[in-house]
């Protein structure tokens, strides 16, 4: 019975004419398209529904169907296109609320699903949403950096993060430590510069704002304290920006302005993300960072993402570019190292088991020795674990 109903639909899609217009009448096109959802024929129907709009069909239901199969299908991307024709012409569906917020969610979009909340129905509101104030994330990274030069030793990285949400304002917080110690004949006015011991201790701060459902305003606060043996120096860094959701890409402007020993920088980067499935089996990320710190420089970083499996993700990233004192993912990490990067790439897998997110990663650093043209190598190994409350 479902094959000569997929053969009906077929037969319908082909017509031209006054013929097609006859066959996506309004009463036929609802029957059918009802008829498909109760098979869950989800390929046919938005097939069909597509024809039917060409053809003039367009109404509320028959959106509401396509953007539940295109949702059942995991294309998140139409979904979310077809639930907001639903609310040009009801702008309180609660079903069209539902699911736009889930298909926010599966995009990996958790701030931008809120927007959705205030319209959804008190039994489809997740708990933690509920609440006035929450704690939706605590975590740990760690990262162990190597290199057979002796002038530099291992480095290790630390960080603690909580993710917490007050009202309508998302706030990622970090606590981090860098340890390492170096030799560095050069620095002559740095006291036993054959045993500089560097203890960096620093604080991160982000809010996310949605402005409205596709919008969103983010600003950040990044201060390191990086003693040096006898020197001591307080960085600060700011950051604001805007991002814009549309629903295969996005895309996220924002500057960087601060000091960072005891130099002005700044920092302007223009971000784009594509997810062309409509979902996370297949996305990049493709950032242009120009800096301006006694001199101006470009860089470009690009991360490509892969879903292997329901619960496993793999990422590549390659920074393109010389750099020294450049910060990435919102100014997050920073690079400031007496030693200029010549080249850096990696890649990182993500396992999701539930609500624990755990993360294992390599980075490959090609780096240039202070005030010299030699070039040494660091390996860094990173592991990580977020709990999803």
């Amino acid at each position: 019975m479902r094959a000569l109903l997929i053969i009906l639909v077929w037969v319908l899609c082909i017509q031209t004419g006054l013929r097609a217009q006859e066959a996506f009448s309004y009463a036929q096109t609802d029957s059918v398209s009802y008829a498909l959802y109760e098979k869950a024929a989800w390929k046919p129907l938005l097939q069909y529904g597509k024809q039917a709009i060409a053809a003039g069909q367009d109404f509320l239901l028959l959106r509401q169907r396509m953007g539940y199969a295109a949702f059942m299908l995991g294309r998140y991307s139409e979904a979310i296109s077809q639930y907001e024709k639903v609310l040009k012409e009801d702008k309180y569906n609660q079903t069209a609320h539902t699911y736009l917020y889930w298909s926010r969610v599966n995009l990996n979009q958790p701030e931008m699903a809120r927007a959705e909340i205030k319209y959804m129905g008190a039994a489809d509101i997740p708990l933690l949403q509920k609440k006035s104030s929450s704690i939706y994330a605590v975590g740990a990274e760690f990262s162990r950096k190597q290199t057979k030069l002796t002038e530099r030793g291992n480095a290790t990285y630390s960080r603690l993060l909580l993710g917490a949400r007050v009202g309508e304002v998302y706030m990622d917080q970090s606590v981090a430590f860098y340890r390492q110690t170096i030799s560095e004949p050069l620095l002559t006015t740095v006291n036993n510069n054959d045993h500089i011991s560097i203890n960096q201790a620093a604080y991160y701060n982000r809010i996310h704002i949605n402005l409205n459902r596709h919008w969103q305003a983010k600003a950040a606060w990044h201060y390191l304290y990086t003693p040096f043996n006898n020197f001591r120096y307080n960085n600060n860094l700011l950051l604001a920006g805007v991002k814009y959701y549309n629903n295969y890409f996005d895309v996220q402007a924002d500057v960087v302005l601060g000091k960072l020993t005891d130099t002005a920088m700044q920092q302007y980067n223009l971000q784009l993300g594509v997810y062309p499935l409509g979902n996370m089996k297949l996305y990049s990320f493709s950032t242009a960072m120009l800096r301006q710190q006694q001199s101006t420089s470009i860089n470009i970083k690009q991360v490509l993402g892969l879903q292997l499996s329901p619960a496993i993700w793999v990422e590549g990233h390659i920074t393109a570019g010389r750099f020294h004192n450049l910060v990435e993912n919102g100014a997050l990490y920073v690079y400031h190292a007496i030693d200029p990067n010549l080249s850096k790439a990696g890649a990182t897998a993500y396992f999701n088991l539930k609500h624990i997110l755990l993360q294992a990663g390599y980075t490959y650093e090609k780096r240039e020795l202070y005030a010299t043209t030699n070039t040494y190598t660091q390996h860094s190994i990173t592991g990580g674990i977020i709990w999803k409350l």
